[in-house]
């Protein structure tokens, strides 16, 4: 043994020299990839996946307090409407935070450089139209703030798709150098495996130190998926997964709970079967467009279960793309908020309508008429306003008791709404006090059979189960646009009919312009019992 190493000394020195220059040059080389591999992560993190989350941050605080915006509009509450103010002014600061954070540091090419100057003169438009219509929810000017958004809203969509295309060129970018990083892991995995074929004397640890890694990952992955299995079936939302063409693959136990279909009655299979069908052919074009172009929805659609009951469903869908870009699969989280959608109904009507008999109150009121007005100013028509307070309604209530007294305004209201056209509205101010608007009127000879219907109508004897109890309306009536011009000058007109009619004797109507009459000495004031 020693003779052979004395013979073949120089040979092998040559060898371990050549072995160790050429560990020296992977290793240099490895050392080279690795600072390469780490400027292209800083690179990726701070100059693209930064920014993403930046530029998400600021898309999100816009598109919020846009829609808090419209919140505030429909519900049309002040104390509603405060808190959504504070929200969309805390959403202005994210917006602020968010554009500081990313601009100019963010910025690391040409075209990102071009988009985000387009944002940056962007913005101070988008905060004029934000505080504009601010200012006008403050003043409680919903109907100007929608008119004013809905005005801008071109701008407020091209603004938000600035934004989009920004985060879609960071993505590029991200995309370019995640594949740049892929090529340097491929040449250290060669490297890797030249020094393990140099290094024989350590090829049996390296190879069993490998395995055990290999084991690991895969003990791990095992793990992983054991508990997105776990996530997937105790998840409370419905979960369904479906192939490129639609096709279910696979759901979870609550979309069983929500829909009444188990995995084997619904494998393979399209989601067409839970259709209730309320929805228009064209909600599923917009549907599937928005999907296919954007690669997610989400929104509320009405559903039918198994059991054949029709549900309010919260949906979001997210495709799953492959290696080419395109989606292989979908995957819809799912939801019933039916109950959820019912509370915000009721909560809606509590709002506008009077809790005892039902009918529209002063706020729903205020606004038909408003309409109606508009209405009649573009036709040329009239709109009558006929505000009616009971008689002997006081002394019904005071003697028999307020149970007594709801009864009958129940009565009364129920009186008046069939006394008139399904187009008309009969309200209740509070009280005794109703409140009935007449629209597509002609003339005041179209009034006067109406209100003496009403006349009528109320005050025949209203049989409860404990005695016959009588009241009597008295009528006050104004006219759009010969009385007033205006929907609140028209109650205030019609009420003071209304007194007018009761000092008169109760039971009687009496219409405004007569007063107005009575004020000249040409015509005498009269009122109609």
């Amino acid at each position: 043994m020693k003779t052979i190493t004395r013979l073949y000394r120089f040979r092998i020195a040559g060898i371990l020299f050549a072995s160790v220059a050429v560990l020296i040059a992977l290793a240099s080389c490895g050392l080279a990839g690795l600072s390469r591999l780490d400027a292209y992560t800083d690179t990726l993190y701070r100059g693209n996946m930064l920014p993403i989350a930046q530029l998400n941050e600021l898309r999100a605080a816009s598109l919020d307090a846009r829609r808090e915006f419209w919140k505030a509009n429909q519900f049309r509450d002040p104390v509603r409407t405060a808190a959504s103010l504070k929200v969309v002014q805390a959403d202005e600061v994210r917006i602020e935070n968010a554009w500081r954070a990313y601009f100019p540091s963010g910025v690391s090419s040409p075209p990102e450089a071009l988009l985000a100057g387009k944002i940056a003169n962007s913005l101070p438009t988008f905060r004029a139209i934000l505080r504009k219509a601010v200012a006008l929810l403050e003043r409680g000017d919903y109907e100007a703030a929608a008119k004013w958004f809905d005005g801008n809203i071109e701008f407020l969509n091209g603004f938000d798709v600035l934004i989009g295309k920004c985060i879609d060129t960071n993505t590029l970018q991200a995309t370019e150098l995640a594949g740049k990083s892929e090529s340097i892991f491929r040449a250290m995995f060669w490297a890797t495996f030249a020094c393990i074929v140099i290094c024989v004397t350590g090829a049996v640890s390296v190879s069993i130190w490998l395995m055990r890694q290999r084991d690991d990952a895969l003990s791990e992955s095992r793990y992983h998926l054991w508990l997105a299995n776990r996530v997937f079936d105790l998840t409370r939302d419905g979960v369904m997964i479906t192939d490129s063409h639609g096709n279910i693959e696979r759901v979870n136990p609550a979309f069983t709970r929500v829909t009444g279909y188990t995995q084997q009655e619904v494998l393979g299979r399209n989601p067409r079967l839970l259709s209730s069908g309320r929805q228009s052919p064209e909600f599923y074009r917009a549907f599937w467009r928005s999907l296919k172009e954007t690669g997610h929805w989400h929104g509320e659609v009405w559903n039918r279960k198994k059991s054949g009951d029709i549900y309010l469903e919260a949906l979001s869908i997210a495709g799953v793309q492959g290696r080419d870009g395109g989606h292989t699969h979908y995957v819809a989280i799912l939801s019933d908020i039916t109950q959820r959608h019912q509370h915000e109904q009721r909560l809606r009507n509590l709002a506008t309508h009077d809790v005892l008999t039902g009918l529209p109150n002063r706020v729903l009121l205020d606004e038909r008429l408003k309409h109606a007005i508009s209405r009649a100013k573009r036709h040329g028509m009239h709109v009558a306003v006929m505000f009616i307070d009971l008689d002997g309604f006081k002394q019904v209530n005071d003697t028999l008791g307020h149970a007594v007294g709801d009864d009958v305004l129940k009565a009364v209201a129920e009186r008046l709404v069939h006394s008139v056209r399904e187009s008309d509205t009969v309200a209740r101010l509070g009280g005794d006090e109703f409140v009935v608007i007449l629209e597509e009127v002609g003339s005041m000879l179209q009034i006067e059979p109406v209100a003496r219907a009403v006349l009528d109508a109320v005050g025949r004897p209203i049989a409860l189960p404990s005695e016959a109890v009588s009241v009597t309306p008295s009528i006050g009536i104004s006219l759009y646009p010969d009385d007033a011009a205006n929907a609140e000058q028209l109650l205030l007109r019609a009420d003071r009919a209304m007194y007018v009619a009761k000092n008169m004797g109760k039971n009687n109507l009496c219409f405004f312009s007569t007063l107005e009459a009575a004020s000249h000495p040409q015509p005498a004031m009269t009122a109609t019992a």
